[in-house]
Formats: C-alpha cells, structure tokens, sequence
C-alpha cells in the first residue's frame, strides 16, 4: 500500500501503534526504519516522525545510534505507573458520580452495548477503541480538565499494558460485566463502589501483563 504525502505519517503511526498493542511486535523488539519504510513504500521520514509519535505515547524507546525498538516495562515501572493511576481514576470516578446526566449515562450504556457486539464479531481493533471511548468517557464526565488531561496521559503510556487484558475473551466479558456495574454505581451516585470496581478492572489489566511479562 503507498501512502498519499498528506496523510502518511497519520496512516503509519495508527497501523504500527495497533501492531504493537496487537502483539505483533514484542516487547524489546527493534523497529528498523529501512525494513519498515519497504513494507509501508515509503521513505524512512514518515517512518521516523511515526516512531517519535510512539516515543512521545511511551510505547517506543528510541535509543541515538542504536535505533528504536518496542517499549517494554520493568515491574518498578509498572508499580510506579499504577501508583499514579490508580488513585486518579478513581477520583474522576468518584466525581463522575457526583455529575454525571442521564444522558451521559445512556451514551455509557450505548458504548458498552457497542463493546459487547466486537468481542462478537471479534473485531480486535474496534474493540479496542470502543472499551477506551468508554473510559475516557467516564474519565470526561468527571468535568475536571486538568484530571481528564492527566489520566489521559497516563492511560495511553499503558497501551503496552492494557493489550494483554483485551486480548482474552474471559477478561473481556469480565470486563463487560465491570462496565455495566460502573454505570449501576454511577446511577445510584455510589463513589465507594466506583472505586472497588475501578480498582477491580486495573489490577486485572496489571496482572495480566506481569504473568505475560513473567513467561516472555
């Protein structure tokens, strides 16, 4: 496929940030530009300013003189990462709560009926962008710009981490279930609740990870 001058980088940046989360390019593996400028057909700038975009996300590690390759985590960086989130997603939860209309309900339920149909139909990649709308959504309703801009930093820097819980189906309907007991929690105002099941959904998406990082 050759990409048009204007929307080249967009295009590469997307398909390789869904193949790492895919698994398709593992932890620590090297991003060389030339082999990667063949398969796009392009030369190696549009390449180079797609991997920069990755760095800046956390999700690729580019190293002078020696290249780039797929990030990977260490466990002190995931404690130090899930020691951040953590306590700020339950906060936007606790005043989505307090917040949140009904129509911003219904636009949860709606996302997550969406969810519900990918894992169906076993759409990786529109699973992937419908379980995220449903987080950012929550973390939006907040309606506190500095948390949203916070968590979202935050939220695409574990990518890498978040993969390994989509890809399996007994998570995935796990979570399904998580997301109908948030919205249950966010109707009855219940910010105790959130934060269980906020807890609950991110030591799940943690663990997976270390158990895969543990037999790599």
């Amino acid at each position: 496929m050759v990409y048009k001058q204007n929307s080249r980088t967009r295009d590469i940046f997307e398909e390789l940030k869904l193949s790492i989360m895919q698994g398709m390019f593992k932890p620590r593996e090297r991003l060389m530009e030339r082999k990667l400028a063949s398969r796009f057909g392009v030369s190696r700038t549009p390449i180079r300013e797609a991997l920069h975009k990755l760095e800046r996300m956390g999700m690729v590690r580019i190293i002078p003189n020696q290249g780039a390759t797929v990030a990977d985590f260490s466990l002190e960086d995931i404690e130090y990462l899930y020691q951040v989130r953590l306590p700020l997603e339950q906060l936007a939860g606790r005043l989505a709560c307090e917040r949140i209309s009904n129509g911003e309900l219904q636009t949860l339920t709606d996302l997550n009926r969406e969810l519900e149909k990918t894992v169906r139909a076993n759409d990786f990649q529109r699973m992937i962008e419908t379980d995220q709308a449903f987080h950012l959504a929550l973390i939006q309703f907040s309606r506190n710009p500095f948390l949203i801009k916070a968590i979202e930093d935050l939220r695409l820097r574990s990518y890498p981490i978040s993969y390994y819980y989509w890809r399996s189906k007994e998570y995935l309907r796990a979570s399904l279930e998580d997301h109908r007991k948030i919205i249950q929690a966010l109707r009855k105002k219940d910010g105790r609740r959130m934060d269980t099941l906020i807890e609950s959904q991110m030591n799940n998406s943690k663990g997976r990870y270390l158990k895969y990082i543990a037999d790599f």
